[in-house]
C-alpha cells in the first residue's frame, strides 16, 4: 500500500509538469484521490445506476426549468453557473439514487479550481444536519433531487397560463441573463434555499426525529456523497440563513420563551466568590422564567454559610435552591441529584465558572432545546476576557472527544463559518448543556457508575444521539468559560487518573459513533491534537499505483 504522506513529501518541493507550480498539498491529495475513485469505478456495476435519467442544470437556470412544466429526467443534478462537475461526479449521483430509493435530495463535497487548474479550498462537508442547514445553505454549490418528489412541494405557484404567456417568457429569460452575468441574486437564492431545498428536506423527515433501528445502518432522510463533486471556479461562500428567515425554527420569541421554566443546575464546592459571580451574571442578563439549583458536595462550613446567604438574596428576586449532600466527586450524580429537584420543563446544566454577559442567551438555548427533534444544546464558549475559542462543537475523532476550534481565534471565520453559526454536532461540553426534562428521563440521566470524572457530558450526548435526536451547539451566541470549575488539586489528580479508563469505557458502550462521526468528513484530520477543520491525507492509503 502507498499511503498520501510519502507522495506529498517526495513532491511537495518539485514543479508540476503540466502547470510548472509547486504542487499544494490539496491539489497533489486530490489528484491521487481522483484517479483512485475512477479506479475503484471502472470495477464496479453501474447498470442499476445507469437506469436513471439524469439532467444537469445550472442555477440561473433551475427555479425556470422547474417551473417550466417541460418534461424531466429522473434525476436533477443543480450546480452554480461558475465552475464544473467532476468527471465521476453523474456515476456517484446515479449510483446513490439507485441504492437508495428513499431519499429524494443529496448533496456533496466541493472545491475550488483556479485558472491554473489547482484545486484549492476543499469544503467537506457533514452528513444531513438540520439545524447547520436552517443556519446556512450548506449544499453550497451543488446537490441533486429526484424529479419524481417534485410532484408533492409546489416549489411555485406559477400556473400553466404564466408558463405560456409570452411576457413570462420575456421576464424568464431577462432574469437568467442576470443570474449568469452575475452571482444568482437574493430572490433566485431564496427560491432555491428555502422553496426547493427546504421542502424537500422537511417532506422527507429532515427536521424530525430520527427512526433508529437496532443492528441496522442508519440512513439519513437527506443523502450525502462524502467525495468532492463540483469544482468552483471561486472559493465557496454559504448562503446565509436570512434568505429563508420566515421559514426558520428555533428563532428566538421572548413570548415563546417566557411560557417556559428553566431549571438551572449548578455544582459548586468550596468556590463561593465564583459561584456568586456566575449567578449574578445570569441574573443580570436573563429576562425569561428559570430557578437556581447549587448543588455542594461538601463545602466548608464558612464557605457553606456564604452560599446560604447568596441563595437568601437571590430568592428575594427569584426561586433558588440550595441542596447540600457529601459525596465524593463525581460529575454526574451532581448532575443528576440538582435534575431531581428541578421542576423546569428544560433542564440547563452548568459549571459555576461560566459567567453570562450577553442579552437573551437562555432565550436562544431553549428556541432550539424545545423543538421536538432536538437533544442536546450547547453554546459556543470563550476564554475570560478574550476572543479565544474553547469550546464550538465536540467531535468523534479516531475515537476520541475533542473540542474542534478550541483555541482559534472567534473574529476569524473558521471553516466556512462554522464558529459563527448553529451547528449539528455529536456532542457538547457539559459546562453549558440544556435538554428537554423528558428527554433526560427517556435517556436515563447521566452514568454515574462509568463515566465520574471526565466524559459524563458526552457519554450523555452520545446516548440522547443515539435515541434518534440531534444535537446542536449555537456558535451564534457566546459565554465566557474559565475551565476551573474543579480547582482543589486532588480533585484533578483523581480526573487525569480515571480519564483513560472512561474513555475506553466511552468507545466500548458506543462503537458506532467511536468508528464514525457522521458530523464530521472521513477526510478531514484524524489528529487528536489538530483542532482545526483540515485535510489530513496522511491517513489515507491507496492501493499500487
Amino acid at each position: 500500500m502507498t499511503g498520501y504522506g510519502e507522495e506529498y513529501y517526495r513532491r511537495k518541493n518539485t514543479k508540476d509538469q503540466a502547470g510548472g507550480q509547486i504542487v499544494g498539498y490539496y491539489h497533489a491529495w486530490f489528484s491521487h484521490h481522483a484517479r483512485e475513485i475512477e479506479r475503484k469505478l471502472s470495477g464496479m456495476d453501474h447498470s442499476e445506476g445507469e437506469k436513471l435519467t439524469c439532467g444537469v442544470v445550472l442555477y440561473s437556470h433551475l427555479k425556470n426549468y422547474i417551473l417550466s412544466g417541460e418534461e424531466r429526467p429522473d434525476i436533477i443534478v443543480a450546480c452554480d453557473d461558475d465552475g464544473c462537475l467532476t468527471d465521476y461526479a453523474l456515476t456517484l449521483i446515479r449510483d446513490y439514487f439507485a441504492a437508495h430509493p428513499g431519499i429524494n435530495l443529496l448533496y456533496g463535497d466541493e472545491d475550488r479550481i483556479t485558472d491554473d487548474g489547482e484545486f484549492m479550498d476543499p469544503w467537506l462537508k457533514a452528513d444531513w444536519s438540520p439545524d447547520t442547514f436552517l443556519s446556512t445553505f450548506y449544499f453550497g454549490n451543488v446537490f441533486a433531487i429526484r424529479s419524481i418528489a417534485l410532484s408533492v412541494i409546489n416549489p411555485g405557484a406559477r400556473t400553466a397560463a404564466d408558463i405560456e404567456a409570452m411576457a413570462s417568457i420575456r421576464a424568464d429569460s431577462i432574469e437568467e441573463q442576470l443570474a449568469r452575468k452575475d452571482e444568482p441574486d437574493e430572490a433566485l437564492k431564496s427560491w432555491i434555499y428555502g422553496q426547493l431545498c427546504l421542502k424537500l428536506a422537511q417532506a422527507d423527515g429532515g427536521f424530525s426525529k430520527r427512526t433508529v433501528r437496532e443492528g441496522k445502518e442508519e440512513i439519513p432522510p437527506v443523502g450525502h456523497i462524502s467525495e468532492v463533486l463540483f469544482h468552483a471556479s471561486q472559493r465557496p461562500q454559504p448562503w446565509d440563513s436570512n434568505l429563508i428567515k420566515e421559514s426558520l425554527t428555533g428563532r428566538y420569541s421572548i413570548e415563546s420563551a417566557a411560557s417556559r421554566l428553566i431549571s438551572i443546575i449548578l455544582p459548586s464546592r468550596d468556590n463561593p466568590e465564583m459561584l456568586s459571580r456566575c449567578v449574578r451574571s445570569i441574573e443580570k442578563h436573563t429576562r425569561i422564567p428559570y430557578e437556581l439549583i447549587i448543588v455542594d458536595n461538601g463545602s466548608t462550613p464558612a464557605n457553606i454559610r456564604r452560599v446560604q446567604e447568596l441563595v437568601e438574596e437571590f430568592n428575594e428576586h427569584g426561586s433558588a435552591q440550595y441542596i447540600y449532600e457529601e459525596m465524593p466527586f463525581n460529575m454526574s450524580a451532581f448532575y443528576n441529584l440538582g435534575a431531581t429537584h428541578a421542576n423546569g420543563e428544560l433542564l440547563l446544566f452548568m459549571h459555576d465558572d461560566v459567567v453570562i454577559q450577553r442579552q437573551e442567551w437562555l432565550s436562544h438555548l431553549s428556541e432550539k432545546a424545545k423543538l421536538p427533534y432536538v437533544g442536546v444544546v450547547g453554546v459556543k464558549l470563550l476564554y475570560p476576557a478574550s476572543n479565544i475559542i474553547q469550546h464550538a462543537g465536540i467531535f468523534s475523532v479516531a475515537g476520541t472527544p475533542v473540542s474542534k476550534l478550541q483555541y482559534r481565534r472567534n473574529e476569524e471565520t473558521q471553516y466556512f463559518g462554522f464558529n459563527k453559526g448553529i451547528r449539528n454536532v455529536l456532542a457538547v461540553t457539559g459546562a453549558c448543556l440544556m435538554v428537554r426534562a423528558t428527554v433526560f428521563a427517556k435517556a436515563g440521566g447521566f452514568n454515574e457508575k462509568d463515566f465520574p470524572a471526565c466524559y459524563s457530558d458526552v457519554d450523555f450526548c452520545y446516548r440522547v444521539h443515539e435515541m434518534g435526536y440531534y444535537n446542536v451547539v449555537r456558535n451564534n451566541m457566546y459565554l465566557f468559560y474559565q475551565e476551573v470549575s474543579a480547582p482543589v488539586e486532588g480533585t484533578r489528580a483523581l480526573r487525569d487518573s480515571m480519564r483513560e479508563k472512561e474513555l475506553e469505557a466511552l468507545r466500548q458502550q458506543h462503537p458506532a459513533l467511536t468508528a464514525r462521526d457522521p458530523y464530521y468528513n472521513p477526510y478531514l484530520s484524524q489528529d487528536v491534537n489538530e483542532s482545526r477543520f483540515i485535510l489530513d491525507a496522511r491517513n489515507i492509503s491507496y492501493g499500487e499505483d
